[in-house]
């Protein structure tokens, strides 16, 4: 179970102290046009150093006794539990007036009954991050004998379920009903995943900064287990400006994503002193601050649904660390609670070929070090307190 501890005074002001003299010294070294037009995120840093990050404007707790197993009501649906009204909003009418408070005790996977048919949604989610091996990730857990191969990434959570209805959503689960409505003695034990990796972080069309989608699966599907993938936030910019600007006739080097970077960090750095973190990074507007430099800040998502979220249901683990497949793999199939695997599978899964490596990107060459330099430093505080968060000092990169 994963728990959160608070940052201490002591290392809120190495951190202060390190961050603001290592950039001093950085852009002394730079280029002359190398320059930050904005001061450093000064809100954020003296809540580090008062001693914690304080709790964030949610609502957490609210639902705690409602959405519960044991005040959950067989027969009813979710529309029934006592939700504030702004997150009706938000959830929207057809998921609450659709989908069941409790679900079938007949199926391992989360499904229910209707008169028409039996509908299902995914058992667990790869819910990012983005450009950090979600793909390989997802693939490799649909090789499990358990699981029922499914499209990766739908993104309705956070972005089609605006357009496209609850039905479409849930016709893309089709391939577990088929198998579950055989009855097949092996059946109960099925599950699906889906692998939108935009899951843990994307709230750009909520238009509030009060909710995030841990606060939707806490009342729709508390019991979905979640997994996140994290990689080194300068490495996975970097991944996701040249898997992005990969199209014919798109030149992007190393040159012109240091200017990007500078640009990014004055625009997101302005925003954050001016409007908070969670301002930042959900809001409709943030991929104009900085395109998407503001999914780096993995702590302020993290803290999100450790807020709200069952925390036996998360499951997070660094790119690095999947490397080792035969030793990581096992540990998520654990964490599914999927039937047990031999030695022999689990090698054999984990020595098929990597996906989504994006070979063609690489020929554009290393980032610079002056840009690694610099994302580093800008990064350095929000991977300290997940670090300190997640009680792990390897989710710092250093």
């Amino acid at each position: 179970m994963l728990k959160v501890i608070k940052c201490t005074p002591v290392l809120a002001g190495i951190l202060v102290i390190s961050f603001a003299g290592s950039l001093s010294t950085l852009f002394s070294q730079t280029d002359t046009g190398d320059k930050l037009r904005y001061p450093l995120p000064g809100n954020y840093i003296a809540r580090l150093s008062n001693g914690t990050l304080p709790k964030l404007p949610f609502p957490g707790g609210i639902l705690t006794n409602t959405t519960s197993n044991s005040t959950r009501m067989k027969g009813k649906f979710v529309s029934e539990l006592d939700i504030p009204t702004s997150l009706r909003h938000i959830i929207g009418k057809q998921i609450l007036q659709s989908i069941p408070q409790v679900f079938s005790s007949k199926f391992k996977n989360p499904c229910w009954e209707t008169k028409q048919s039996l509908r299902c949604l995914p058992y667990f989610y790869v819910a990012g991050m983005p450009k950090s091996g979600t793909t390989d990730l997802f693939s490799k857990i649909n090789s499990h004998p358990d699981v029922v191969h499914s499209v990766k990434e739908l993104h309705w959570w956070t972005r089609r379920r605006f357009n496209a209805g609850l039905s479409w959503y849930l016709n893309k689960q089709s391939r577990i009903v088929r198998l579950l409505d055989k009855k097949t003695a092996d059946a109960a034990r099925l599950v699906i995943g889906e692998g939108s990796a935009s899951t843990l972080w994307d709230c750009n069309n909520y238009k509030t900064t009060k909710y995030s989608n841990a606060d939707i699966f806490e009342v729709v599907q508390p019991n979905a287990k979640v997994i996140a993938i994290f990689r080194n936030p300068a490495d996975r910019l970097y991944s996701g400006y040249k898997y992005f600007g990969r199209r014919k006739g798109d030149s992007r080097s190393p040159e012109k994503f240091h200017s990007y970077c500078l640009t990014a960090v004055n625009s997101l750095t302005k925003c954050l002193q001016t409007y908070g973190e969670r301002q930042c990074v959900y809001r409709s507007e943030s991929a104009a601050l900085g395109g998407r430099i503001h999914v780096g800040l993995y702590n302020i998502f993290v803290r999100d649904w450790l807020n709200v979220f069952p925390h036996k249901n998360l499951y997070f683990l660094r790119t690095d660390e999947w490397m080792n497949c035969t030793i990581a793999f096992p540990k998520i199939v654990e964490f599914l609670e999927l039937g047990e695997m031999s030695k022999k599978q689990i090698v054999s899964i984990c020595n098929t070929r990597r996906m989504n490596t994006l070979t063609v990107a690489k020929q554009i060459g290393p980032m610079l070090p002056k840009t690694r330099a610099l994302l580093n430093e800008f990064y350095r505080p929000y991977m300290e307190d997940l670090a300190t968060v997640l009680q792990d000092p390897r989710y710092t990169w250093s």
